[in-house]
């Protein structure tokens, strides 16, 4: 998974593209740790995302949780098609905040 950063001062946009797989998720729980700390407000762009795989959908609810008992918000932004499928299965359609998604 390749992670870049928008910072906005106290909002970040991490723009993440290819998969959230066991392969990619402790670099990327290392930067979404990371980001939850630093921003009040963390928006994952998933527009470049392909698929999600359950360490990505643990990934995602830790984030959530992270950002929800500091008091902060997580938006998930741009999720395709077939990623929204993939967490409407899981569940995750009535726990997390989405914008703009297909």
């Amino acid at each position: 998974m390749d992670i870049s950063l928008v910072d906005r001062g106290r909002e970040g946009e991490l723009l993440l593209q290819g998969s959230m797989d066991a392969k990619s998720e402790p670099g990327t729980e290392r930067i979404f740790d990371e980001m939850t700390r630093r921003y009040d407000h963390l928006i994952l762009n998933m527009a470049g995302v392909d698929y999600v795989f359950s360490p990505g959908l643990r990934l995602l609810k830790s984030t959530h949780l992270a950002m929800q008992k500091k008091g902060g918000e997580l938006t998930v932004a741009y999720v395709s098609k077939p990623v929204m499928e993939v967490l409407e299965l899981a569940g995750f359609s009535g726990l997390l905040h989405f914008e703009h998604s297909s």
